[in-house]
C-alpha cells in the first residue's frame, strides 16, 4: 500500500454517502468502488454475477435498498462474497489510491495507516425525509426503512467484525451530513483529506 491514500466511507442510510464520494473522487481524481465490488468479487469468488448481488451488502430492488439475512452457516454465498470482496478490497488497497463506499472497508483496512475512515450520517429525521422526497414514498414508509436499513447495516458490522467493530468505530472523521448538506460536506471532506495527507508526511 506504500504510496497509495485510500478513503473509506461509511455512511448512514439516507445521508447520501455515496453522492458524497463520487464528488469527492472527481475533485481528488481517484476513483470511487462501490456497486464495482459486486462483479470483481464474483470474478474472485467464482460465483454469479447476480448471485453476489443478492448476497451483497445491499440488494436493490426497482428503486431502493432491501438487506438479505447475514447469520448464515459459514460456507454460505453471503460469508464466500464477504470473503472475496475482502480480498479485492485489500487489493485494491495495494494496487491505487481510491474511495471505498461500505462493505466494512474500515474494518477490513483498520490497520492500514494510509488510509482515512469516515463515517457520513445524519439525524434520523433529516435521513427519513430525504428518503421520502428522493424516492417519492411516505414519511411513515421512509422512516420505517430508515429504521429496518439502521438495524441491517449493525447487524452487518456485528456479525462480520464479530462483535468487535461497529460503524462508528476507528473512524477519523464523522461528518453530519444533515447540518452541512451535501456540498457542505464535500467541502468539510475535502479540506481534512488534504490535513490528514499533510500530516502523514510531516
Amino acid at each position: 500500500m506504500a504510496g497509495n491514500f485510500i478513503i473509506t466511507i461509511c455512511r448512514e442510510f439516507g445521508s447520501e454517502g455515496h453522492e458524497i464520494g463520487k464528488e469527492l473522487s472527481e475533485r481528488l481524481g481517484i476513483k470511487l468502488y462501490d456497486k464495482d465490488l459486486i462483479l470483481m468479487a464474483a470474478k474472485e469468488s467464482g460465483l454469479e454475477e447476480k448471485t453476489v448481488a443478492s448476497a451483497d451488502e445491499a440488494v436493490t430492488n426497482h428503486f431502493l435498498a432491501s438487506y438479505m439475512p447475514f447469520r448464515t452457516d459459514p460456507g454460505t454465498n453471503n460469508d464466500k462474497v464477504f470473503k472475496a470482496q475482502s480480498k479485492v478490497i485489500r487489493l485494491l488497497a495495494e494496487r491505487e489510491s481510491c474511495i471505498i463506499i461500505g462493505r466494512l472497508a474500515d474494518y477490513i483496512l483498520k490497520d492500514e495507516t494510509n488510509c482515512m475512515k469516515v463515517l457520513i450520517g445524519a439525524p434520523f429525521e433529516a435521513r427519513a425525509d430525504l428518503i421520502a422526497k428522493k424516492h417519492g414514498i411516505t414519511p411513515e414508509a421512509a422512516a420505517k426503512l430508515v429504521k429496518r436499513m439502521d438495524t441491517e447495516r449493525n447487524a452487518y458490522y456485528n456479525y462480520y467484525s464479530k462483535g468487535r467493530w461497529s460503524r462508528s468505530d476507528g473512524k477519523d472523521l464523522i461528518i453530519n451530513r444533515g447540518a452541512y448538506g451535501l456540498q457542505g460536506s464535500v467541502d468539510l471532506l475535502e479540506a481534512a483529506v488534504k490535513a490528514f495527507q499533510a500530516e502523514k508526511i510531516k
